[in-house]
């Protein structure tokens, strides 16, 4: 097929798609919003990678370099506080389709891959974008990664550098971060369009059909175009700010990191997990990443009625008000306690050596002791 004609079947396959009449709202603009995050975050990362270097031994200093050059400090800025807010967005979004319930039928597989998105942004894309900062907070975050994969045996241990001859943690999660992740989003993205695509938005809760699979054609009413300015709209809203942050607040760089393990906290996704973690121990954290995820998992399952209208889910939708009370106290919980060394840092020394060892040489650098200029913003907010 020619491109002209391909290009011309596109456009009219996209412009002639019909929504109802929720299309134009920025309450279901979300999705498209979040798309527009990780383009942004895909071009401040590419160019970050010109300057970051993912070497155990040099990546604090390139940081604390980069944070020298306002330019890329301020793409720095940007990148993180984007994470931010594509993160926020995502559980957003989540809230979203739970109490509309989107979910229902056909949808189960759109619902899904949506949580597969929200897992690989926040357990690995987030995650691993924590541990590159390299400073205390990352190796803190790296610390944790290791621990907790102790309870897969010998599996979890292919995946850390116990084993003889194993990459440095820093490059290897540096190519998750910059090359797998991204592959993964990209293919579960295109996916999860499609089947939104294929299946149109689903009926609201308040509408008379609300029990059906789609809105009747007459009330396709909204064009593709409508839908496509609320996300620009709603993308302007939501990033402008942020950019606007990042103007003046620089992305956060601790203290070099040293091989000691002191009190830390996590970033706020994973604050709700620190008073179970300060109890039990470091691996508790996979437990309840898997309870979370598994019961998103089972709200297809558990719900199996058509019926989205909110007097018939009554049960569904007060569960799920108290999960989420629930998380949001526990994340309150885990801002207001006092910082405590984590249970599990000490109880194997022999993980983190390499740890430990790939850490000394930045923080003992004669290039730090004669420049001290470049520690100054070792404590940016």
């Amino acid at each position: 097929m020619p491109a002209s004609q391909f290009y011309t079947r596109f456009t009219q396959w996209i412009l002639s798609y019909r929504l109802p009449k929720q299309g134009a709202s920025l309450l279901y603009a979300i999705g498209g919003t979040i798309f527009v995050g990780f383009l942004i975050m895909m071009v401040t990362g590419i160019l970050l990678t010109q300057f970051y270097h993912p070497s155990p031994e040099e990546a604090y200093r390139s940081l604390q370099q980069m944070q020298q050059i306002p330019l890329v400090a301020f793409l720095r800025s940007i990148h993180h506080f984007t994470a931010q807010g594509i993160l926020a967005m995502l559980l957003l979004h989540v809230v979203r389709v739970f109490i509309t319930g989107a979910y229902k039928r056909p949808r189960q597989i759109t619902w899904w891959i949506g949580l597969a998105l929200l897992f690989i942004m926040m357990m690995g894309a987030y995650f691993t974008g924590t541990v590159l900062r390299w400073d205390v907070s990352g190796a803190d975050a790296l610390a944790h990664y290791q621990e907790a994969l102790h309870i897969f045996g010998p599996l979890g241990d292919v995946l850390t550098n116990v084993l003889p001859g194993s990459s440095p943690m820093l490059i290897r999660l540096y190519s998750f971060h910059i090359a797998l992740f991204p592959v993964l989003l990209i293919a579960l993205m295109i996916a999860h369009f499609c089947l939104v695509h294929f299946f149109n938005l689903s009926p609201t809760p308040t509408e008379p059909w609300s029990a059906a699979e789609a809105a009747p054609p007459d009330q396709m009413k909204v064009g593709f175009s409508e839908h496509l300015w609320a996300i620009v709209r709603f993308s302007l809203l939501y990033y402008g700010p942020l950019i606007l942050i990042a103007c003046f607040v620089r992305a956060p760089l601790l203290d070099a990191p040293s091989g000691e393990h002191g009190p830390l906290k996590p970033p706020w996704p994973f604050l709700w997990m620190y008073g179970f973690e300060n109890v039990w121990g470091i691996q508790v954290i996979i437990y309840l990443g898997a309870v979370f995820f598994g019961l998103l998992a089972l709200v297809p399952l558990l719900d199996r009625s058509n019926d989205r209208a909110f007097k018939a889910r009554r049960g569904i939708l007060a569960s799920g008000g108290v999960f989420c009370l629930l998380l949001v106290g526990l994340t309150l919980y885990g801002w207001l306690i006092p910082a405590q060394e984590h249970k599990g840092h000490h109880h194997e020394e022999e993980h983190h050596n390499g740890v430990v060892e790939s850490l000394k040489p930045a923080t003992t650098d004669t290039t730090l002791d004669t420049h001290p200029e470049m520690l100054s913003h070792s404590h940016d907010p």
